[in-house]
């Protein structure tokens, strides 16, 4: 890892870091199959959440009024 005596000397490892950063961060990731019953499980988490914020909403135009 690069410390700031590395970066004040411009050392060559400081490079070879932010070469292997760089090329970690634009690496593409395969996404991966997932079973049925978990997609579904997470549609409904989804939908559970979208349906919570609703009542929130609710529950805030309520108490303002």
């Amino acid at each position: 890892m690069a410390t700031i005596e590395t970066l004040m000397n411009d050392e060559p490892t400081v490079h070879q870091d932010a070469a292997f950063y760089a090329a970690r961060r634009t690496m593409t990731w395969q996404r991966s199959t997932i079973s049925p019953r978990l997609r579904l499980l997470l549609w409904s988490l989804r939908l559970y959440v979208v349906l919570m914020l609703a009542v929130v909403a609710i529950a805030l135009a309520r108490l303002l009024q």
